[in-house]
């Protein structure tokens, strides 16, 4: 006599109760975001304030045959840095553009970095030539 197995184990997966745990999480998570409608932290961030400050070039040039020039007016090496500390009172906070020729020995360039430096202006090397005016 053949005796028949009655625990078989079947394959078979049930989905009814896993859709309706889903079901009730969506619902948990509708409800309780409707509960914070607002941002949980107020950050109340400054206002700029509205000014129209332009800022201030003052153009220095560098000749191929070291003629020095500040604002397109030529200036003696000796005089150059009273005239710079004097274009510097005059625009405070102005940034220094210096433009060399492309033939002046790198080290003059650097001397006159170095000396708007020192008396405390911003220098910037540009690239665009400035006309001199004699």
């Amino acid at each position: 006599m053949k005796l028949k197995r009655r625990n078989k184990i079947g394959a078979e997966f049930n989905m009814s109760s896993m859709t309706d745990i889903i079901f009730l999480l969506l619902i948990f998570f509708i409800i309780t975001s409707k509960f914070t409608p607002e941002p949980i932290l107020k950050v109340l961030l400054p206002k700029g304030a509205e000014t129209n400050t332009v800022k201030q070039n003052i153009h220095v040039t560098v000749s191929e045959n070291l003629q020095y020039a500040v604002e397109g007016q030529i200036v003696p090496f000796e005089r150059l840095p009273e005239s710079l500390d004097v274009a510097l009172i005059q625009n405070p906070g102005a940034t220094v553009s210096i433009h060399g020729d492309k033939r002046v020995n790198y080290e003059k360039v650097m001397d006159l970095v170095y000396m708007v430096n020192e008396l405390g202006g911003k220098p910037v090397l540009a690239l665009k030539p400035v006309p001199i005016n004699k």
